[in-house]
């Protein structure tokens, strides 16, 4: 398993547990877990730091998207709808209709805790 398979793994279990007790949100905005993304290398501009946003279409089924935000940024003030404007900004073309095609489709329910 390499590092970057470890960092996701991580990063995906702290989202399900975040999502699972904010069941009213469908993103959240977090710091970025070292070594999460292949294409981002190295350090943020001067001035900013690495965050990741993260949109939930359906319980299980997420998307991650690197963004460099000012330093000390309140990650806690966004809204889902701020959330989401940001994450369409940042995001790759076409990531917004796979968000949708993923709220269409049924996930098989969870089993077990994780």
């Amino acid at each position: 398993m390499n590092g970057q398979t470890i960092a996701v793994e991580i990063a995906a279990a702290g989202d399900g547990a975040w999502f699972a007790k904010h069941t009213d949100r469908r993103l959240r905005l977090r710091n970025m877990i070292p070594g999460e993304f292949s294409d981002v290398d190295g350090e943020p501009p001067v001035g900013m730091a690495w965050r990741t946003i993260v949109i939930e279409a359906q319980p299980g089924a997420r998307s991650r998207q690197a963004i460099a935000l000012p330093l000390g940024t309140d990650i806690g003030q966004f809204t889902d709808e701020a959330l989401f404007e940001l994450f369409v900004q940042v995001a790759p073309p076409g990531a917004r209709q796979v968000i949708a095609s993923l709220r269409k489709v049924k996930l098989p329910a969870a089993t077990g805790a994780s």
